[in-house]
């Protein structure tokens, strides 16, 4: 199997990467806050059902145990971490309204003495000003292939240097996830791998695949999207091409839109496997191997 990509689509795949691994991050956030009691982590996000349907493919990937090992609550570990992003410039999903609405930033700087983080604005006006009446918010980032996720108070607009930034307090405790089963792989947005729901009944759609794990599938269109959290989704097939052919079970666990960087909305849809089949869990992790040593070679110098 080869990719369609080629030496100067490397940008578009780097870009890609970012923003697309930084939507499903989000996604698992609101997983792991709706299913476990965590009291160390200050998520103060209200589980309404909203929020519980926001689970997906990470169910049951996390014990208390798992939890409590990746939670920092130490001062200093936490500075670090997010001092880590922004040295490295990561983008960052901000996500409120209980999951409903997110936008992409990058984190500027930490001011420790007045105990506050700032990042950078949207680009909807629309997206700011709600945002900026939301009680609480979560963001989630990647460091070095690391999911860092934290919660914070309301924000405020302040103007440093001349520039309009948001500023929040900073976090008293921060997830670092690092485990392999919640991993899921961006695949790639020029020649699309397809799910076809329900194939074979008059409602069968194909619908563009936008990462995969051997827990799940992650759907992004452009439209809104019909399927509602807890759907069923019976005789649904995934078309890896060349590495085969899934028949699968799936039960939509979120819907959800985000916004790109250019202020765009976007409408994902995060999907589990229901028993998935030894076959075809091998069958997707070496897919996923495959993947990810093409994009390396890619990227390579």
């Amino acid at each position: 199997m080869q990719l369609t990509a080629t030496k100067p689509d490397r940008q578009a795949l780097q870009e890609m990467d970012a923003q697309q691994a930084i939507v499903s991050l989000n996604s698992c956030f609101l997983e792991l806050v709706a299913q476990k009691p965590f009291p160390r982590y200050d998520a103060g996000i209200k589980k309404t059902a909203t929020t519980i349907n926001c689970l997906s493919i990470m169910n049951n990937a996390y014990t208390d145990e798992d939890l409590r090992r990746c939670t920092l609550s130490e001062r200093r570990e936490i500075l670090f971490q997010l001092r880590s992003l922004i040295r490295q410039s990561e983008r960052v999903s901000v996500s409120f309204d209980e999951g409903r609405q997110s936008f992409l930033t990058v984190l500027i700087d930490v001011l420790e003495d007045e105990g506050c983080l700032t990042f950078d604005i949207g680009g909807s006006e629309e997206t700011n000003r709600a945002f900026l009446k939301a009680e609480r918010c979560v963001f989630v980032g990647v460091v070095e292939g690391i999911r860092i996720q934290f919660s914070a108070p309301q924000a405020d607009k302040r103007t440093i240097n001349g520039e309009q930034v948001f500023a929040v307090a900073l976090p008293r405790s921060l997830l670092r996830l690092q485990r392999r089963e919640a991993f899921r792989l961006q695949l790639p947005s020029t020649k699309p791998y397809i799910c076809r729901i329900r194939r074979g009944y008059p409602e069968e759609t194909a619908l563009p695949l936008y990462d995969i794990s051997v827990g799940g599938i992650g759907i992004q269109v452009a439209e809104p999207i019909a399927y509602e959290p807890m759907t069923i989704l019976e005789n649904s097939w995934i078309d890896l091409r060349d590495s085969g052919m899934l028949a699968v079970t799936l039960e939509v666990r979120y819907v959800m839109s985000t916004e790109s960087r250019t202020g765009k909305t976007l409408f994902h849809m995060g999907c589990r496997f229901l028993k998935l089949s030894p076959l075809n869990e091998t069958l997707i992790q070496r897919f996923m191997a495959h993947i990810e040593a093409e994009r390396r070679a890619l990227l390579a110098p």
